[in-house]
């Protein structure tokens, strides 16, 4: 597994890299910030509270005490505030083994300056807007200054006659001054620059609606000019020494021909987009810190598609009092259940089925039943869809309960919630419901989970969950009254009302995507009030982290 620390990642812009970081396989996110309170802490694997950058030495050492401990693999940044800073520690932070997504320092600085931006870009070939002087243009339309080393749409300023510049007493030098556009449409590009100069491939959208700087609605857009504008921005900046991720904005208008009008070295807020076209940026460039696995990622297929960004809500509830213990459900809610089984039918394909039906169509076969959520009938359900011979059950079941995965697939959040856990001191069971003999072999190959305290399998303690036992069981292998214990599973009602019935505390019901179960609200809602006030459900385990920790 491979670390990604995104500096500064507070903010809406840390939560575009974050997104698409934890959507990269075997990829740990940490986020530092200078604020403990902020947005992104409660989606990320782990944060951090970092010195402000005014303190160089402090942030510094901070950065570097960090990539050592966390054992670091790709810096981010989020915005252009830490861009310089990291670039001044670029060299030290690559010897401790972080590679960080920034250009070369001379390209940055160039890229930082709208003025040298526009050099660079004109000297390359590419079209840019006119600029002008402001106490020499005609004003047969107003001009548009922007600030040389602003960033978004701040600092602007337009003037609409030569009165008006003359009558200025700003510092002309400290913008860029072109003719005002009134009508146009504005287009974004994506992409990244793998560490060894490989580009990834470029997503194109239309920005068709914006709000507070960034673009709320994407459009994918296929155009040859403007596409082949973007491939030859891109070829330069490499060339230049440019690695990271980058956002090309580009105009076009009726008056003008399309041109460039902005280049930031630094992921776009609204780059999600690329996620939509099947496109991972920034997992692009993790990939790319390997030569070999940065070659496959440009084979995308680009799904043409439009994005709308809507804000939603995390709800961390809030606890009477900290609780002493937690008990896990384990599959669905710490073990990837339907990896698991995928796997399990990879194992046994080559034996059992190799002879008998071609590999694409077995697996499409065995991912469909899967996801579909067969489980107890699944090869008899796989024979009869694949018209295989019925001779061929016993040696199958055989062959699957006897196959071995050997590294239990976990969500992406377990082991910082289980880390976070072990800090504070708090004891941990998990409490299961499959064959135990099962449920053990998903144990030994899951190292992340030889630390629990308890492990209980419900079948050795009588009936299955709901029914009370196994959870006064866990709270007993936790020397824990069960009022002080709470429970988090993916099951409502086996999970969250068996264990308010065992008298515990609460229980978080983790809604996952792809999982075997999703809590219905509507069927929640008719059970009664004194048991579902104790029930609260989260969307993953870094949300029930701080309903356990903070509360």
């Amino acid at each position: 597994m491979k670390t990604a620390l995104v500096v500064n990642g507070g903010g809406f812009q840390g939560l575009t890299l974050i997104s698409a970081l934890q959507q990269h396989s075997d990829t740990r996110v940490i986020v530092c910030d200078l604020y403990p309170e902020n947005i992104t802490r409660y989606v990320c694997h782990d944060y951090l509270v970092a010195p402000p950058l005014s303190d160089m030495r402090g942030f510094a050492s901070f950065l570097l005490e960090t990539v050592v401990r966390e054992k670091v693999h790709v810096i981010f940044p989020s915005t252009a505030l830490e861009l310089l800073t990291l670039s001044q520690l670029k060299v030290k932070l690559q010897a401790h083994g972080a590679f960080v997504a920034i250009p070369e320092e001379t390209l940055l600085n160039r890229l930082l300056d709208k003025q040298s931006t526009h050099e660079f870009l004109r000297a390359a070939g590419l079209p840019v807007p006119e600029l002008v002087d402001p106490l020499a243009f005609d004003y047969n339309r107003p001009l548009f200054g922007r600030p040389r080393y602003g960033w978004g749409g701040r600092g602007t300023t337009i003037l609409h006659s030569s009165a008006e510049a003359h009558g200025y007493h700003g510092e002309w030098a400290a913008y860029v001054w072109t003719p005002w556009l009134a009508q146009f449409e504005e287009f974004s590009a994506d992409f990244a620059i793998g560490v060894h100069g490989s580009i990834s491939p470029i997503v194109l959208r239309q920005r068709l609606r914006t709000s507070g700087g960034f673009a709320v609605i994407s459009e994918s857009v296929t155009d040859a000019v403007l596409g082949d504008i973007v491939q030859r921005t891109a070829n330069n900046i490499s060339r230049a020494g440019g690695r990271g991720l980058f956002n090309v904005q580009m105009l076009r208008s009726d008056i003008d021909m399309p041109f460039v009008s902005d280049v930031n070295p630094r992921i776009g807020t609204s780059a999600t987009h690329a996620l939509s076209e099947g496109l991972n940026l920034p997992g692009f460039f993790m990939d790319s810190v390997d030569a070999s696995a940065s070659a496959n990622a440009s084979s995308s297929v680009r799904k043409i598609s439009k994005t709308v960004r809507v804000l939603t809500d995390i709800v961390i509830p809030s606890l009477a009092y900290p609780p002493k213990g937690i008990v896990f459900d384990l599959d669905d809610t710490l073990v990837d259940h339907k990896s698991w089984m995928l796997r399990k039918l990879e194992a046994i394909f080559p034996e059992i089925f190799s002879g008998h039906v071609d590999e694409t169509t077995f697996f499409m076969r065995a991912a469909q039943l899967i996801d579909e959520g067969e489980r107890a009938l699944l090869i008899d359900r796989l024979l009869a869809l694949l018209a295989l011979p019925t001779t061929l059950r016993d040696s199958a079941i055989a062959a699957y309960r006897a196959a071995i995965v050997p590294n239990t697939p976990l969500f992406s959040d377990v082991v910082p919630m289980l880390a976070a856990l072990k800090a504070a001191g708090l004891p941990v069971a998990i409490l299961t419901d499959n064959p135990p003999a099962t449920q053990k072999v998903k144990l030994q190959h899951a190292p992340a989970l030889r630390g629990v305290d308890a492990v209980v399998y419900a079948r050795e303690h009588g009936n299955e969950k709901p029914d009370s036992a196994g959870f006064l069981e866990a709270a007993r292998a936790l020397s824990t009254e069960p009022k002080h214990l709470v429970m988090i599973g993916d099951n409502y009602f086996r999970d969250g009302i068996g264990a308010v019935q065992a008298g515990y505390m609460h229980a978080l019901i983790v809604r996952r995507e792809g999982s075997f179960l999703s809590p219905h609200a509507g069927i929640a809602a008719r059970i009664p009030a004194q048991i579902t006030s104790k029930i609260d459900v989260v969307n993953s385990l870094l949300s029930a982290r701080h309903v356990c920790l903070v509360s």
